[in-house]
């Protein structure tokens, strides 16, 4: 049942001081893309990570999940909930959390290619869950991009699917 916003303010006002700054803490809270590597270097599209499982503070390995979101669609794409997310993204990622391994929702923009690539060398796997054809709608190059991620193949990087798989 919904509790209005004075009704939340007297029930907060009755906690005691370390519960209270508890609380504030993780309201105040706003990692962009949580997870043990620092995505700020390229744009958050995403508008949440609802779901998804607390990364490991000590991970087996550093993964993320590529994502594409197109601009110019609904929601990113008819593959897209509202949050910016690929339906089964964040399944996906909490196995891998489950497993033991930090898995990080990362979206693709062609405008920062080189920043995406530079980030995705930080990160031990990557998942990539492009639609076919979805690089090419939001206005960027799907040869680069499959390009960039033979780079990270030839860097040792695990890539799944590996872009020659898809074509």
């Amino acid at each position: 049942e919904g509790k209005t916003p004075e009704e939340i303010a007297a029930a907060l006002k009755e906690l005691p001081p370390d519960q209270l700054a508890k609380i504030k803490a993780c309201v105040e809270k706003k990692d962009p893309c949580p997870g043990p590597v620092d995505c700020s270097s390229i744009t958050v599209v995403a508008k949440d990570y609802k779901g998804m499982l607390e990364q490991p503070s000590a991970p087996k390995f550093k993964g993320a999940l590529a994502q594409i979101y197109v601009r110019s669609q609904p929601y990113g794409g008819s593959d897209k909930s509202n949050n910016g997310h690929r339906y089964d993204s964040i399944p996906i990622v909490n196995g891998m959390i489950s497993a033991g391994m930090s898995c990080q929702l990362i979206h693709y923009t062609h405008e920062e290619h080189d920043k995406f690539f530079e980030l995705c060398k930080q990160f031990d796997f990557i998942i990539v869950r492009c639609n076919p054809g979805q690089i090419k709608a939001d206005g960027g190059d799907q040869q680069k991009f499959d390009d960039g991620m033979r780079a990270m193949r030839k860097a040792s990087k695990q890539v799944w699917p590996s872009p020659d798989v898809m074509e």
